[in-house]
This record gives C-alpha cells, sequence and structure tokens, in this order.
C-alpha cells in the first residue's frame, strides 16, 4: 500500500460534498442497463461482487513481459491491486522506474511514454447510464492513455460511480470526486488539484482494446 493511500473517509466529512447524491450503487435493474450501453459502445464489462475477485481478474489482463502503467486510482488502492503492479512479477510496471527518477524533465518525458503502455489501468470517475465513461486529471497524464495511447486500456469503478446521464457525470466529478482528490493532493503533495482535463469514452473503435471492470460496492472518490 502505498504511504499517501487515502480514502473519501479521510475527507468526506470535512467537504460540503453530498454522497447521497453522488455515491449511491444503483439497483440491479440499472446496473443492467449501463453494462448493455457500455457493451453497445463496444467497450468489454465484466462485473464482479468483490474486489478479490475483481484484483485477480486484473492481474489476469497483463501478459508476460508486458509494459504495464497506471493512473493514481484509489479504488486500485483499495482493492489491493497497487500492490500487484509494484511487485511487477513476470512484466515491466513504469511506476516503479518513475519513482527512481529525480530530474523533473526526465520524469515528465518518461511519464508521457507510460501512456503508451501494453497495458494501462485506470480509475474511471464516472459512468453514464446511457454508457458513457467519464475520467479526469489535473496534468492528463492519466487520462491521455484513454483515447488512444495505450495498447491495451483496462477501467475500473465501483458501481457507486454511475449517475443517470451523462451530465450528471459531470456534475459527479465536479462536485465530488474533485473536493475530494483537492484534498487528497493537499495532503500528498501540498498542492490542490483541479479538473485540467476531462475524457469521455463514447465509443471504442478497435475490438477488445477496452474493458471496464465494475465492482458491485463503493469504492474510490
Amino acid at each position: 500500500m502505498a504511504p499517501d493511500y487515502y480514502t473519501k473517509a479521510d475527507f468526506v466529512d470535512d467537504l460540503e460534498v453530498d454522497p447521497d447524491r453522488f455515491d449511491d450503487r444503483p439497483d440491479e435493474e440499472t446496473l443492467e442497463t449501463v453494462v448493455s450501453n457500455v457493451e453497445e459502445r463496444n467497450i468489454v464489462v465484466h462485473v464482479f461482487d468483490d474486489g478479490d475477485d475483481a484484483r485477480d481478474h486484473l492481474a489476469d489482463q497483463i501478459p508476460d513481459g508486458a509494459e504495464v502503467m497506471d493512473g493514481h486510482s484509489t479504488t486500485l488502492e483499495e482493492i489491493g491491486f497497487t500492490d500487484v503492479l509494484a511487485a511487477a512479477d513476470g512484466f515491466e510496471y513504469a511506476g516503479n522506474a518513475l519513482e527512481e527518477i529525480d530530474d523533473d524533465e526526465e520524469r515528465s518525458t518518461r511519464r508521457r511514454e507510460a501512456t503508451t503502455a501494453d497495458v494501462f489501468f485506470d480509475g474511471a470517475n464516472a459512468i453514464a447510464e446511457s454508457g458513457e465513461i467519464l475520467g479526469a486529471n489535473a496534468l492528463g497524464n492519466a487520462v491521455g492513455a484513454w483515447p488512444f495511447g495505450a495498447e491495451s486500456l483496462v477501467l475500473v469503478a465501483g458501481t457507486n460511480k454511475i449517475e443517470s446521464d451523462w451530465e450528471t457525470a459531470v456534475e459527479r466529478i465536479r462536485e465530488y470526486a474533485l473536493p475530494l482528490e483537492d484534498a487528497r493532493a493537499r495532503e500528498v503533495y501540498g498542492q490542490g488539484s483541479v479538473v485540467g482535463k476531462l475524457v469521455s469514452l463514447e465509443h471504442e473503435r478497435v475490438d477488445d482494446r477496452t474493458q471496464l471492470v465494475l465492482i458491485d460496492d463503493e469504492l474510490g472518490f
């Protein structure tokens, strides 16, 4: 587990955010609708009841010898998958190399290169019932891999990230996920965060490139 590991429980009571609006899990019928609508966009969907099974599935997505990278994701931390990545058993995890780089320019270059990893894992910030998957981060070093860069993209989210429509999904990012991430960033980096880059995946042209792993639990920011 990373030393800068925080969950929403560390911040939510001190922030003016609305978990009742933005952090509830959907009913079974809604979940089935979401899965169908995401699949209609040529994105493979897997649904798991718990993080342990999801973590095992994620590990199985890494070919031997592959270069792997991830965006910072509280969900991946919570299910223990960041420990799997750091162990780098049978594959190359670019995040380990980044931690060894002291030069800012070199680190920035390597982060750009890492968006073209063989497999890129990231957490989704919101999912619309209509099937769009949304993600945001300040620099774009994570969501930069989403549209094209990574050969294989694996997105992970708790079902609490599902919202009724695209507009509400964007609101979730701005009004719920961002304040939580801003609080985390202030603790870890000494500065706040912004929605610098926001990506909405609406259709995948490349068969089997992108998958969404849903966990029926309240996870992440």
